[in-house]
């Protein structure tokens, strides 16, 4: 009998037996010397947890072009990208200065284009995006101008591309003409609303009427097709279970017949899809002048409620401490 006591990665003894059988023994040593409840202490500390905390490695997005650079090489060319940010800044800040004092003396399209520079030359262009939009809106005496770059968009759009900074300077500084601009759509809104509304359900009446018209008659020329059509089949078929030629004259008159009903069958259903166009249409506010009209108008309101939304509280705000002051 062959004996060997080998080490395993825990450092203790196992001992193997080779016995006259041919097969091997396995003992493990400090198996024999620990004890039950010693054991269970040894299970219970091999299945501690154990954590790890890795670093945080803070790197920039630029610092991808410094890899494999040389230390004096990815410095210098760290700085040649902050200067390349700085005059890009100061690009930034001499074309909005061009482009206050466009808007000040009155040149709104010289205005116009400056800042739409100066918004491709900052990823944050606050200044520029507020500039941009006084000088398209001529100061926001025509305020329909913004309204109706976003109109079919939403304000989604309307904050992702002003900015939120932007957006909150405009909501402050516009306030009052936005609240009043608002107030004349809401008026406008209610007689145009009624009218368009008492249209469409007259229309929605005689179209329905219209619509089931054309059902029936559908519905009436289907069923002399079939007839003839199924007539038609019948009497084919019989032609090659006779030796005379008694079924071909009723096979050629009803497949006339057939063709005759199918011609005006597909009258009847151009009429008939007409009539659902026309009904699927009514529904449709854009269908009409009046109705399009209506639908800008709202989306216009849905803009201007949007810039309102935060200066009105804070509006109140003001006023409640203004009153609690007094």
């Amino acid at each position: 009998m062959e004996e060997r006591i080998i080490d395993d990665e825990y450092g203790r003894g196992i001992r193997l037996k080779k016995t006259k059988d041919g097969y091997v023994d396995v003992t493990d040593e400090l198996a024999e010397k620990e004890t039950d409840g010693a054991v269970e202490e040894s299970l219970e500390e091999t299945t501690d947890e154990i954590s790890f905390e890795f670093p945080t490695l803070e790197r920039d997005e630029e610092d991808e072009d410094l890899i494999g650079l040389d230390p004096e090489e990815a410095e210098k060319k760290r700085r040649e990208k902050e200067e390349k940010i700085k005059a890009r800044r100061a690009e930034y800040e001499r074309v909005c200065a061009e482009g206050d004092e466009a808007l000040a003396t009155g040149s709104f399209k010289t205005a116009e284009l400056k800042y739409e520079k100066a918004l491709k030359l900052d990823d944050e262009p606050t200044a520029a995006s507020v500039g941009y939009w006084k000088a398209k809106t001529v100061h926001f005496t025509q305020p329909d101008v913004l309204a109706d770059e976003y109109a079919d968009e939403g304000v989604e759009s309307l904050e992702y591309d002003l900015g939120y900074e932007a957006v909150d300077v405009l909501k402050k500084e516009y306030h009052e003409v936005f609240k009043r601009r608002l107030s004349e759509l809401e008026e406008e809104e209610t007689p145009l609303a009624a009218n368009v509304e008492e249209k469409q359900e007259t229309r929605r009446q005689y179209l329905k009427e219209r619509w089931l018209r054309c059902l029936l008659a559908f519905a009436i020329a289907a069923v002399p097709m079939i007839v003839c059509i199924w007539l038609t089949v019948s009497f084919g078929l019989k032609n090659f279970s006779t030796p005379d030629t008694r079924y071909i004259a009723p096979t050629i008159g009803f497949g006339a017949g057939a063709l005759v009903c199918f011609i005006v069958f597909a009258v009847f259903t151009n009429k008939l899809i007409n009539a659902s166009r026309m009904r699927r249409t009514n529904e449709k506010l854009e269908s009409t002048e009046d109705g399009e009209r209506l639908v800008l108008i709202r989306n216009y309101k849905e803009i201007y409620e949007y810039f309102l939304e935060d200066s009105e509280e804070t509006s109140d705000e003001e006023t409640d401490v203004q009153t609690n002051e007094e």
